[in-house]
């Protein structure tokens, strides 16, 4: 198991055994090529029109969101997924070339829009419910395949450290490429397949990046690259063309300006512009069909981890937070983000406000959002507040969640919590309970800073 880089860790501030709470210490970005090439793909991922963004492994996101469903055979329905009969199948008709345009009709973009704001407040029904009858009319057209392939994507993005549904979704993603070939072999310039097959693409680079498979994550990002500029060439005045462009901009200025192997081979590199990126993100955000929460996430990223500007950052993430409140994956990235930058007060509110949002406290969805939230605020009470009784109790929550998640003994979030409950035992002196946290964080065989940490413990404290 290769574990995330954006795994919870001990407020900047408190990084150093004993250093009391204190003023927040910027880290600078590391500057390694590896640590980039998520960034890279992300220049690929065109429209992203029906899930939220994803964990940190695509760009440098503050959010890892651990948390998994039980295994399910590969015909059982996905917890939280459309049952599959309310997306049927793609019909090929016997002419593919008479497949309408819709993302070039005024009507369906007005219910796709709407429908895209139900289906990131996870309301998966009534999206499909507001373009059911544009389904009915139109059940050839390449968008449902897509659907059904993004919604199976859903518990992988929850979850980056289970990889239950992962062939599921591979399946799915082959079918949507399957019927826009098959389009696009009547029609080559059809927009609709275009702009189709460039979001599987672009989602199955991001799927890749996220296993840490780079190659196939490059060869699917270039296919999503290369169907973009074609429709930009004839479709140029498209809203969401923004989003594609402004990361293309952004990231190519950031690389040249960042890394000296950049610098060194800039002139085989497009011209890229910071500042004209933002403003193409920010026409995104504000007024795109698809794409628009896409762009107020990747707005809040960009200027949290790369222009160092926390308080734009926040109003982009706030807004998220706000606007999606049965999201949990919008809930712990602003969480995190509050965490990582020292607010732990803002932090704590918004944990309390998330714990007590009406959800299935049995669901897949509930137990990740769990897990992650009462680690977190476990680590505000042993750091900033020094309320040890309080993170005992937040500890031991994340650690019930986690025992019922998928892989349950190599969590981060269950690591860290052994490794804190082991601590707080030591405290008290009760050396048999904390040799019996530090024991189960310490065998994992997998490379995990607290794993090392309740290794040393062990050593330290005499206990092995």
């Amino acid at each position: 198991m290769q574990i995330r880089s954006d795994m919870l860790t001990p407020p900047m501030c408190c990084r150093a055994a004993g250093k009391p709470p204190g003023k927040s210490q910027g880290k600078p970005l590391l500057k390694s090529l590896p640590a980039l090439v998520p960034a890279l793909i992300t220049l690929t991922i065109l429209f992203l029109p029906l899930l939220a963004a994803s964990g940190y492994s695509e760009t440098a996101s503050t959010s890892t969101f651990p948390g998994a469903a039980p295994e399910y055979p590969a015909s059982s329905t996905v917890p939280g997924a459309a049952p599959e009969s309310m997306i049927p199948p793609a019909v090929q008709p016997a002419d593919l070339s008479t497949i309408p345009s819709l993302l070039m009709d005024d009507d369906f973009i007005r219910d796709a829009r709407a429908a895209i704001e139900y289906l990131y407040n996870r309301d998966l029904e009534a999206s499909l419910e507001k373009l059911s009858e544009w389904q009915r009319a139109y059940p050839e057209h390449p968008v449902w395949p897509l659907w059904r392939a993004l919604d199976v994507w859903w518990p992988i993005l929850i979850d980056l450290e289970n990889t239950t549904y992962d062939e599921r979704f591979l399946i799915e993603a082959e079918k949507v490429i399957d019927v826009c070939e098959a389009i696009l072999e009547s029609d080559s310039n059809h927009m609709d397949a275009l702009v189709v097959r460039s979001v599987i693409n672009g989602q199955i680079a991001r799927y890749y990046s996220n296993r840490y498979r780079w190659y196939r994550s490059f060869l699917h990002g270039r296919r999503a690259l290369r169907d973009f500029f074609r429709i930009e060439e004839e479709h140029p005045d498209l809203p969401d063309i923004q989003f594609g462009l402004g990361m293309y901009r952004y990231f190519t200025a950031f690389l040249v300006e960042e890394y000296a192997i950049a610098r060194t081979l800039s002139w085989m590199l497009p011209s890229g512009d910071r500042q004209e990126g933002l403003a193409r993100l920010a026409v995104a955000a504000d007024s795109s069909i698809f794409v628009e929460p896409e762009a107020t996430y990747f707005l809040g990223h960009i200027y949290l981890h790369f222009e160092k500007e926390p308080d734009k950052a926040l109003g982009y993430l706030r807004d998220l937070y706000h606007r999606y409140p049965d999201n949990s994956y919008y809930r712990r990235l602003y969480i995190r983000s509050l965490y990582r930058l020292n607010l732990s007060n803002e932090a704590l509110a918004a944990i309390h406000e998330s714990l007590d949002h009406p959800m299935d406290p049995e669901s897949h969805e509930s137990r990740t959002m769990r897990e992650d939230l009462f680690a977190i605020r476990g680590l505000i009470r042993y750091y900033h507040q020094a309320d040890f009784e309080g993170a005992r109790n937040d500890f031991l929550e994340a650690l019930a969640s986690a025992e019922k998640l998928t892989p349950f003994a190599e969590r981060s979030n269950l690591i860290l919590s052994l490794y804190y409950l082991g601590e707080l035992n030591i405290r008290e002196g009760n050396r048999d309970l904390a040799r019996v946290y530090y024991s189960r964080a310490a065998t994992p065989d997998i490379d995990h800073p607290f794993v090392k940490k309740a290794r040393e413990a062990l050593r330290i404290h005499r206990l092995n």
